[in-house]
């Protein structure tokens, strides 16, 4: 729980990535596709592409490599 609070720190109040957005956000860094992604985690192709929408808005980036490299920045992955 303590690990958790330090990742969610890094991003400004009100826009901390929930569990799946992180687990999709980490699989984006494995350079998965949504497909691959819906797949791993159980989950439909629209609900992927939601937290990936998500994840690109809280990041304030407008591509997946974008996310993958502001994540590595943030230190969230």
């Amino acid at each position: 729980l303590e690990f958790r609070r330090v990742l969610f720190r890094s991003l400004p109040p009100g826009e901390e990535m929930t569990a799946t957005e992180l687990q999709v956000l980490r699989l984006i860094c494995q350079d998965k596709s949504n497909a691959e992604i819906g797949e791993l985690l159980g989950i439909k192709l629209p609900t992927v592409k939601t937290h990936v929408s998500h994840i690109l808005t809280k990041l304030r980036v407008s591509r997946r490599a974008q996310a993958a490299s502001e994540a590595r920045r943030l230190r969230l992955v």
